[in-house]
């Protein structure tokens, strides 16, 4: 047991803690803990105050205690139990900040399936099955999330199988999430002056 290095990161820990930056906190808190856990050498008091200090603004987080039915009380000779309750509510905290993120993997298969729909879209225009195409645009778009540049394909696709109502809504749509593009705004103007026609 290296009583230094754990120290070192209970007061990590309580620096951060006390910033309320708990995540980070109790990620420098478990790995002190479980250092601890792993020896059968005694616990300097000094080490047990830091450990209690930090276990009170742990409890001060009302949300994760309620959230979780869990508390951050400190004994002498529990760092095991201790350790477990930390860890149960660092498990918490990372899943709440990785909610709504999407992984890898999701998201390639999100884009293949839109690039598909693309395609169709493509292949419906140059057969002028507009239909079709508006159908697979309706499904390809269930699939967009941020790629700005979909909106300005499919104005381009329209255009290019001559339907200007529908490229003018796509190029709109395009300049209204990429303002600061110069081309898809010179392209909605080109269409403007062709549908003026």
């Amino acid at each position: 047991m290296d009583i230094n290095q754990i120290r070192t990161q209970l007061a990590t820990a309580k620096a951060n803690v006390l910033k309320g930056d708990i995540a980070t906190s109790l990620k420098r808190f478990i790995y002190a803990l479980h250092e601890l856990t792993k020896s059968s050498a005694p616990i300097p008091v000094e080490i047990k105050s830091l450990i209690r200090d930090i276990s009170v603004e742990y409890n001060s987080f009302k949300q994760i205690k309620d959230e979780l039915n869990i508390n951050f009380a400190y004994t002498a000779g529990e760092e095991k139990k201790l350790l477990v309750v930390c860890m149960k509510a660092y498990e918490y905290l990372t899943k709440e900040a990785n909610k709504g993120e999407e992984s890898y993997e999701d998201a390639l298969k999100r884009k293949k399936a839109l690039d598909q729909h693309l395609i169709a879209v493509k292949d419906f225009l140059s057969r002028n099955f507009l239909e079709e195409a508006d159908q697979e645009v309706e499904k390809a778009l269930k699939y967009y999330k941020d790629e700005h540049k979909v909106f300005a394909y499919l104005g381009e696709l329209y255009l290019q199988s001559n339907y200007i109502t529908r490229a003018k809504h796509f190029f709109k749509k395009a300049t209204e999430m990429e303002p600061d593009n110069q081309d898809v705004a010179k392209k909605f103007i080109e269409v403007n002056k062709m549908q003026a026609k």
